[in-house]
């Protein structure tokens, strides 16, 4: 399968959403819209696509915490079922570590729930470490002002 990988653009939003709904999560185009418009410096998505297809994206950012000091996040990285172990993960996670490394930063950090064995795999044999396991907790709050 030949694809190329690019930084995303505006008009990527649905195959972003058609991607993201694949992984089980839903989030309308609007909304997917305004979040890829609003994303800071210091964060980078990049979009994998065979001839005008769609195949992959990957969202990678700079945080900044005290425990650790500066590190990359991947953030969300998914593939078309049709083209995962094709190469086309393993291109977005390079984009990813290339695009680390031109700012500094050392160290890519990823989260990736317990249910994701096949992922935990791929992740394992591009020399990613498993260095704990955590209970991720939610609350949502009111916006004020």
């Amino acid at each position: 399968m030949k694809f190329s990988i690019r930084p995303a653009a505006s008009d990527d939003v649905e195959i972003l959403r058609t991607l993201v709904a694949a992984m089980g999560y839903q989030v309308t185009s609007q909304d997917l819209h305004t979040r890829l418009q609003a994303l800071p410096e210091g964060h980078a998505v990049y979009v994998a696509e065979s001839g005008s297809d769609g195949i992959g994206w990957i969202h990678v950012l700079i945080s900044h915490n005290l425990i650790v000091g500066p590190r990359a996040e991947i953030a969300g990285l998914a593939v078309a079922p049709h083209a995962q172990g094709r190469g086309v993960g393993s291109a977005l996670l390079s984009a990813a570590e290339e695009w680390t490394a031109q700012r500094g930063v050392r160290t890519i950090h990823l989260r990736s729930g317990t249910e994701r064995k096949e992922a935990h795999a791929f992740y394992l044999s591009r020399g990613y470490e498993a260095v704990k396991t955590q209970l991720a907790l939610t609350k949502s709050v009111a916006p004020t002002g």
